[in-house]
């Protein structure tokens, strides 16, 4: 018997892939944009991850959030602190040097800023305040 795969009420049709050792998943989800860019995918044919890929996509829309989150809760920590709004402020401008040195190690290194990168810059985030 004849079988349609469907996603909603569309005829949808799977593309699975393994990535081999030592490739990132983030390098591998920008290749297939790119290639979907590339040979001009119409505008009537789209397109979604599932899976690791899609739960790695979620974790980095999420990642500008998380970070101000965490400067802002760092901000009231010290505002109370202090017990002031302006030297928290001070105090906060040390950030952006170190969040930089933070991406050109990475950089440098040649990792990407994946969510465990994050995480790192946040404690670094809190090493340097804590200083």
């Amino acid at each position: 018997a004849l079988t349609v795969n469907q996603l909603g009420q569309l005829p949808a049709v799977t593309i699975s892939y393994n990535l081999p050792q030592g490739v990132a998943l983030g390098d591998s989800v920008s290749r297939i944009d790119a290639l979907k860019e590339k040979i001009g995918m119409p505008a009537t044919i789209s397109t979604t991850f599932s899976g690791t890929a899609k739960t790695f996509q979620d974790s980095l829309a999420n990642q500008g959030l998380l970070i101000a989150g965490a400067i802002l809760t760092i901000y009231i920590v010290l505002g109370i602190l202090y017990e002031s709004f302006i030297h928290p402020l001070t105090i906060l401008t040390g950030l952006p040097s170190a969040v930089l040195g933070a991406l050109v190690a990475l950089r440098l290194a040649g990792m990407d800023l994946s969510v465990i990168a994050v995480i790192g810059i946040l404690m670094l985030i809190g090493i340097v305040k804590k200083n």
